[in-house]
């Protein structure tokens, strides 16, 4: 198995469009980060890498906003590569999520338009890819068999600020439906500590934690996910649906 993390950076985006005008007091740490959605493994023989996420996160930067809880969006990637997984990434003309275009902002990395947060990411419903094809890749099209899962909620117990001289134990609410696994995520935004477990709760310990930095920009994650491959004119393309709550933390 090879680690495969396609670079989202919507959440990053969207902060910055809902929130920009908030951060006028000149710290010296930014209100966002460019921090990735994490993504499963997949296996070495991955030619190409579609994923379509619905991503829930609270307010960043401890920003206060009457009425708002927090960003609902759907995110989507695929990467398409000259051999195996980690590759080199191709062209393989225009790529569609739920009928909707995704977009190249450079280097053949197919992301989701950003100005466009709902690409129709259902729990419980479908995905369906359209590619045109090109640079050896076949045109094709394919409706995942597996449905989106629930979306993963943090439990109402798990805080937005950590200690990291100690365990931290993080809970979500329930393990939801249609999920093959769960990836947990503590990162400062550079350093990301990950585990892998179907449960309710995991423990990063102090251990675990030791090259973590303090931050009042770190992040918190929880992805529940399944994943499907098919095989189109000889390429192994997998497909992964995942959901993810995301919590922008303090770390002391």
């Amino acid at each position: 198995m090879k680690l495969f993390k396609p670079n989202f950076w919507m959440l990053a985006i969207v902060a910055s469009l809902f929130f920009s005008a908030c951060s006028s007091d000149g710290d010296d740490e930014p209100q966002t980060q460019s921090q990735a959605n994490p993504t499963p493994d997949v296996p070495n023989d991955a030619n190409a890498v579609l994923a379509a996420i619905k991503v829930n996160s609270n307010v960043p930067g401890g920003v206060s906003v009457p009425g708002v809880s927090g960003i609902a969006i759907d995110v989507a990637s695929a990467s398409f590569f000259d051999g195996n997984v980690g590759g080199s990434l191709v062209s393989v003309g225009e790529v569609k999520l739920n009928a909707k275009a995704l977009t190249v902002p450079g280097g053949n990395a197919y992301i989701s338009d950003p100005t466009d947060f709902s690409y129709d990411i259902v729990s419980g419903q479908d995905n369906s890819w359209e590619v045109a094809g090109g640079n050896g890749f076949a045109a094709f099209s394919h409706t995942t068999s597996t449905k989106m899962p629930g979306q993963v909620l943090f439990a109402s117990t798990v805080g937005e600020s950590f200690s990291r001289s100690g365990d931290v134990t993080v809970s979500i609410q329930s393990v939801p439906s249609n999920c093959q696994n769960i990836l947990w995520v503590f990162s400062d935004g550079n350093t990301v500590v990950t585990k892998e477990s179907k449960t309710t709760s995991v423990t990063f310990t102090a251990s675990d934690l030791s090259g973590i930095k303090a931050t009042s920009t770190g992040i918190l994650q929880a992805a529940a996910y399944n994943y499907e491959s098919g095989t189109y004119g000889g390429k192994k393309v997998y497909f992964i649906n995942e959901t993810v709550d995301s919590k922008y933390i303090e770390i002391n």
